[in-house]
This record gives structure tokens, sequence and C-alpha cells, in this order.
């Protein structure tokens, strides 16, 4: 009987032997990635950083004159000036809307156009260069009525502004919006007006800080010292170097460049 037993026993021990030699083999397998060698398996997943604007495709320029780039003789602008200093290795498209002694509400309105909303819904970055008309278009004959008619204007300015980065999110929420302050191409005509500028600018700059992915984009400070150089021939709106000095400190906000 236990010769009969015994091969059988035998049988079973080598048949056991298989299986446990076949599940080390696999198990192998699995902890290597099958077939695949360690080198050639993916990297454990790191954090996903945001683009830098500089990485931006799409730049829209939106507002007035400045906007549209009077005074810029080789033709370029903000938009485009911008766009040549980040653009070494990336082309940049640049479209502009901007029209040139557009008013606040002016740009409310195009921003609002159902045939703008595919431009604005594509742009990655969008400058706005708007507040200079409405200002310079204050009508006054004293401190008190200049007071007086600052506060409206500007309200009036506040209201359309905030109209127009409402629209801009609705139609757009990851786009970066960059607002160009205002400078004083007449500091000695008229010292109040010039105050009422620092003022405007002062609070324009809150706007945009109260604003989601907004930027305010300084130009006084560095206007007022280099006025012969850095305004057109009309003494008015930016020459070929002031548009460069605005495009280099937009790159510099926006992209931290020293």
């Amino acid at each position: 009987m236990i010769k009969k037993i015994w091969p059988l026993l035998l049988v079973l021990s080598i048949a056991l032997m298989v299986i446990f030699a076949t599940g080390v083999i696999i198990a192998i397998a699995i902890t290597n990635g099958g077939d695949k060698n360690p080198e050639t398996l993916p990297n454990p997943a790191e954090t996903i950083e945001t683009e830098p604007i500089s990485a931006a495709n799409s730049i829209l320029v939106l507002g007035d004159s400045i906007g549209f780039g009077v005074g810029d003789e080789p033709d370029m602008g903000i938009g485009q000036r911008y766009a040549a200093l980040v653009s070494l290795d990336n082309p940049l498209t640049v479209a502009n809307l901007s029209v040139a002694g557009a008013v606040s509400a002016d740009l409310a309105a195009l921003v609002s156009a159902p045939e703008n909303a595919a431009i604005i819904s594509a742009a990655d970055l969008i400058i706005i260069s708007i507040g200079g008309n409405d200002l310079n278009r204050l009508q006054y004959q004293d401190a008190l009525s200049l007071d007086v008619a600052f506060q409206e204007t500007f309200n009036t300015y506040q209201n359309n502004l905030e109209a127009t980065l409402n629209r801009l999110r609705t139609l757009n929420s990851e786009a970066q919006i960059a607002l160009i302050g205002l400078y004083n191409p007449y500091p000695e005509q008229d010292p109040q007006k010039s105050q009422k500028l620092f003022e405007w600018n002062y609070q324009t700059q809150l706007l945009a800080a109260a604003a989601e992915n907004t930027a305010y984009i300084p130009t006084d400070d560095a206007f007022k010292y280099h006025l012969s150089t850095y305004l057109a021939a009309d003494q008015f709106h930016p020459s070929s170097i002031g548009y460069q000095v605005i495009a280099e400190a937009l790159d510099r906000i926006l992209n931290g460049v020293d």
C-alpha cells in the first residue's frame, strides 16, 4: 500500500514546487514592472507650476490712443514691444482693439459687444490703457469746481472700468489683465490737475488690487523726469522710447524681470 502511495506523493511534491517557482517569477515581474527596466518607469508625479506670463501665446490690447500705439514711429505699441521682449523662442500673436480718443464708456461698450467675445476669450494677456481721455476732459473754473468735476468723472470711470473687468472675467476667467497707469505730459501747466492725476492713479491701483489676476503698471514716476525723450513730437503720446519703457515695466511686473 505504501509503495503505491509513494509515487503519488512524489508527483504531488513536484507539482507544488513548480507552482511555487512560477509564483516567485510572476512576483518579480510585477515588482519590476513586467518587461520594463527600472530606468524606463515614469518618474513620481511632480508639483505642476503655472506658466509665467511670458509664456502667453495671445495678447490683446484694449483702450485708447496709447493702447493703439499713437506716437510710436515703428508702429509697434505696448503689445508688440512687450511681445518682442518675451517671445524670443515663442512667437506671440498680438491683437489690438484700441480706439484713439476712447474713454472708459467706450471701452465698456466695446468689451460688451458680442462680436468681440471670441477674441477676448482667446487672450492669455489683456493690456488695458484707459482713463487719460476721461481725466483730460475735466471742465472746471477753480479748485472747488475741480474737486466736484474730478469726483464725478472718476466715479463714472470707476463704474465703467469695473463693468469692463467683470465682462472680461465673464468671457475669460484665466487671462492676466494689466492696467497701464497714467503719466502727466503737462506737469508745469496745471499743478492742480497734476495732484488729481496722482489721486486717479492711486484709486486705479486699488481697483486693480481688488480685481482677480489684475496688475497695475505705473508710468508717471518713469516719465516725469524724461518727458523730452519719452514723449512723441506731439508732446502728449509716448515716443518709441516711451512705449519701450512701458513695455519693460510690464515685463518687470508680470515676470519679475529686473
